[in-house]
């Protein structure tokens, strides 16, 4: 059983033995908005609560018993942030996208770059600092009042490590859940001593790191009484969300590239070492599970990806479309009919009629201090009374969109990192429009890989539960569970062309706009 924490709902997923999902249940946890639209926390007096009764539903509806479940894995967002008090309870649960500490967090910086000789960049790889958990542990000190009267903050905690020691587990932090943080210097690969200073910190803030797919501890008696587990139920750590995508998808080898189509859409590459870009255009992260890796990340994140498909379905689905999903499977059929129209016409037939959208998704997004507007343009070759152009042109742009921006990262992903020949994977959400990772395999002129599901965050707890009980040991079992799970798509020799095409009109007006 695992549980993926998001940027919205917390799900609870229980599986079989070979992996094969059973059962899948969410809720939306409560979130408190601060008056000025900055923070975003998930209320402490009912998480807690809400978790263990989707828990209850999640076994009930499974029609197992409870007692057979045999381990138990968690993620969160990254960079999740709890923070406990002795009793490891939650006083502080910060939701997706809380910038809270927009006010203090350059103050903070400069004290940490005094004390500790290096930029907050330059230790912790990642930015903006406005949205890590230093900046809200320092806004916190400035606003006590949010947290309960009497009550301590004691130590932090990411989210998937804090269900997890909730549970029973010991206090732990995956080495990439701890190199998410902004705390953990990837360098010398410890917590930075200098934030004890900056902050002021309790002695044992931050706890011991470990690597994914480590028993950290059996469920505790109470949690036993309640949801009727064995007290055999070994709990397993995890990986955060975005990395469990990778492993599901495959990318575990050194020169892989995956995309995440989810929220936002990161290109994560694994390299041969840590490498801290003097641009500051990536992200560089840690990537460790147990008898599996032990490498490094360079990340260009293409940004909001996930809300615009949901912002597309909502506008272009017809009346009698009523439920989300039948709005995302008209607007997949959309894309699919300008895919097959694309395909028995010309290059100059596709340069003629293609539709460009520049909204949400674009290169190197993290890296920018302002949103684009958003636009759509279109072909006008005699004035736009002229213009013969279709509503699933229109949707294909969105998609294409996504491609183009996710397929740029991606080139950056391999020139920054020195990456040459990659494995291409391609998970999230997004996925589930096959023709969309059929276009990317076109697009790149080599094959994608793609998980059959596209919950593949859960996928990959699952399999971090496989290495804790010794079903894949080493990168050769991996690799045969692989064999069994990932769809392999290639490219198509007739598409290439007109989406390179595509592809460099869309950057040419990008850059130019």
């Amino acid at each position: 059983m695992v549980f993926d924490a998001g940027s919205r709902a917390l799900k609870c997923a229980i599986a079989d033995g070979s992996n094969k999902l059973i059962r899948i249940e969410k809720i939306f946890p409560e979130v408190n908005v601060t008056d000025d639209g900055f923070g975003r926390s998930c209320n402490v007096s009912t998480f807690w609560d809400d978790l263990l009764e989707l828990t209850k539903r999640t076994i009930k509806n499974a029609g197992i018993e409870a007692k057979l479940i045999r381990y138990i894995s968690a993620c969160g967002i990254r960079p999740s942030c709890v923070f406990t008090d002795e009793q490891n309870k939650s006083l502080f649960i910060a939701s997706a996208f809380d910038g809270r500490g927009i006010d203090v967090a350059d103050e903070i910086d400069l004290e940490f770059e005094e004390r500790s000789g290096k930029n907050y960049y330059e230790s912790s790889g990642h930015f903006p600092s406005l949205l890590f958990p230093h900046a809200k542990y320092g806004w916190i000190k400035k606003n006590p009042e949010c947290i309960e009267e009497g009550r301590i903050i004691t130590q932090y905690l990411p989210m998937g490590s804090w269900i997890l020691v909730r549970l029973g587990g010991e206090p732990h932090a995956s080495y990439t859940s701890a190199a998410e943080s902004g705390f953990f210097d990837l360098e010398t690969r410890l917590w930075h001593d200098a934030w004890y200073d900056v902050l002021d910190l309790p002695e044992g803030f931050f706890p011991p790191p470990v690597a994914s797919g480590e028993i950290i501890g059996n469920v505790s008696d109470e949690v036993q009484t309640k949801l009727g587990l064995s007290a055999e139920t070994e709990l397993v750590a995890g990986l955060p969300d975005t990395q469990a995508a990778l492993l599901a998808s495959g990318c575990v080898r050194k020169g892989s590239i995956g995309a995440v189509l989810g929220s936002t859409a990161p290109v994560q590459g694994i390299t041969d070492g840590l490498f801290i870009d003097p641009e500051q255009r990536t992200w560089s992260s840690l990537y460790v599970v147990k008898n599996i890796c032990d490498t490094y990340i360079i990340e260009p994140n293409s940004g909001m990806t996930g809300q615009i498909l949901t912002w597309a379905a909502n506008l272009y689905s017809p009346a009698k479309t009523t439920t989300l999903d039948e709005k995302f499977t008209y607007i997949q059929d959309q894309y699919a009919k300008l895919d097959t129209h694309e395909n028995f016409i010309s290059e100059d037939e596709v340069n003629e009629q293609a539709v460009y959208a520049f909204l949400g998704p674009s290169p190197l997004a993290q890296s920018k201090t302002e949103l684009g507007d958003g636009q759509f343009h279109l072909p006008t070759p005699g004035g736009v009374d002229e213009i013969h152009t279709s509503l699933s042109a229109f949707i294909g742009a969105v998609y294409d969109n996504i491609l183009f921006a996710v397929m740029r990262n991606i080139e950056y992903a391999k020139e920054i990192g020195k990456i040459e020949n990659p494995y291409y994977s391609v998970t999230g959400g997004a996925s589930r429009s096959e023709t969309l990772c059929q276009r990317f395999a076109d697009l790149a002129g080599s094959p994608f890989s793609r998980l059959e599901t596209y919950e593949a965050s859960i996928q990959g707890l699952f399999i971090l539960c496989d290495i804790a009980e010794g079903k894949i040991s080493s990168l050769d079992t991996l690799e045969d569970y692989y064999s069994t799970q990932l769809q392999k798509i290639h490219p198509r020799e007739n598409m290439k062309g007109k989406l390179e095409l595509k592809y460099k009109t869309w950057d040419r007006i990008r850059v130019n706009k």
